[in-house]
């Protein structure tokens, strides 16, 4: 392996690891611009590095920038797995500036900020799962302003 800075390590793990971790599971990032992404990379990186040293190591990932429903969330976690993501690492583990820290499952919240919800296969996903539960929700609905028949014969019977 060749001599490198930090920086350098830090964007061949994201080209050549992370980004197309993400492009593989159908996500795109939410600027659509893969140098923007990698720059928010390298500063996060830089973060979780020092987090590493202070006292008490936390590290608190930005607000997504993008919608954050619940079901956001579950179709990430359905496309990108647990197991994948230790594929990657497992595939990047000669990077230990980056891959070994206590902090390297934070990788998956950073991503989980900077990608595109809406479009691609993860997109069309969530947006059939919520019109799904918005179907089932509407039919509730409906059906609970629907009258009782037996009402009256209940609130008046004796038994």
């Amino acid at each position: 392996m060749t001599e490198c800075t930090m920086e350098e390590a830090i964007l061949d793990f994201f080209y050549c690891g992370v980004n197309p971790w993400i492009k593989d599971a159908g996500y795109r990032w939410i600027t659509g611009d893969d140098a923007i992404i990698a720059r928010k990379f390298i500063r996060f990186c830089y973060d979780a590095s020092w987090a590493l040293v202070t006292h008490t190591g936390d590290l608190c990932p930005p607000e997504p920038q993008h919608r954050n429903l619940p079901e956001d969330r579950e179709t990430f976690d359905l496309f990108l797995t647990t197991s994948s993501f230790v594929d990657l690492l497992e595939l990047w583990s000669f990077r230990n500036e980056i891959v070994g820290t206590r902090l390297e499952s934070m990788i998956i919240e950073f991503c989980y900020v900077w990608i595109n919800v809406q479009d691609g296969a993860p997109g069309k996903w969530t947006r059939t799962t919520v019109e799904m539960s918005d179907d089932i929700g509407s039919d509730d609905e409906h059906e609970s302003n629907i009258p009782d028949a037996n009402w009256a014969r209940r609130t008046h019977d004796l038994y």
